[in-house]
């Protein structure tokens, strides 16, 4: 591997793991040595091994953990409940009103008196607005993938975090954002989200399907993760 990329995904790593292994990591990563592929064919997993990785150190650090990252271990084998479904519940939540909050004070800044804040718009309020938007739908996936990153590294098993999959998936694939009309004019009006599968007979499988995209996309890391786990505990 070429000796810039390799230090690039080095810094990805945090210093006191780079303190420690990041001259024999380097080294590995140029030569090549240890199993390490460094084919164009290959080089493209081998990036994403090291970044998944490093994500990892990050968020359960190896080197340099103290008494908090033992007491989220503790937490995540006494009560995995909390951990993968009242927590991305909360999170999910808190996106959401995130979410709800810009696009209220989007609507009083950039669209006073207007009946709803879905009209067209130009300027800043477009990238304001879209910051929101941004937030709204990748919430859901964001939230999959921490869960996804935390039962891997805590190799625990899927039942658990397959119920927090299916919960972020549920709710995010029935959530509804709800706008009314300003109460006086110039004024702002009411934003607020609700949860509905749908009465008609398109909505509840459009909703489904949309329950089901996101579902598939948070599961991806995770069964990812143990694809490559497997192989490299065959060719070991």
């Amino acid at each position: 591997m070429n000796s810039r990329i390799a230090r690039l995904l080095l810094r990805l790593y945090p210093r006191a793991w780079r303190e420690r292994y990041g001259a024999e990591f380097a080294a590995l990563l140029e030569s090549g040595h240890g199993g390490v592929p460094t084919s164009a064919r290959t080089l493209v997993r081998t990036v994403s091994n090291v970044i998944w990785s490093a994500l990892g150190e990050r968020v359960f650090p190896t080197v340099g953990g103290n008494m908090e990252q033992s007491r989220f271990q503790s937490w995540c084998v006494r009560a995995p409940w909390a951990m993968f479904g009242l927590a991305p519940f909360v999170l999910l939540m808190v996106a959401y009103g995130v979410a709800c909050v810009i696009l209220w004070s989007g609507w009083k800044m950039f669209l006073p008196g207007a009946d709803t804040p879905f009209v067209p718009i130009d300027g800043f309020a477009i990238f304001y607005f879209q910051a929101g938007r941004l937030l709204y739908f990748t919430a859901p996936i964001l939230i999959g993938w921490a869960v996804a990153l935390v039962a891997g590294r805590q190799r625990l098993k899927a039942f658990w975090p397959a119920v927090g999959w299916v919960l972020i998936a549920l709710i995010g694939g029935t959530v509804q954002v709800h706008t009314s009309r300003p109460a006086v004019p110039a004024g702002a009006g009411h934003v607020s989200i609700g949860f509905n599968l749908g009465s008609s007979g398109q909505a509840i499988p459009d909703r489904l399907l949309h329950a089901l995209a996101i579902l598939s996309l948070t599961v991806l890391p995770y069964l990812v993760w143990r694809l490559l786990n497997a192989r490299r505990t065959l060719s070991a």
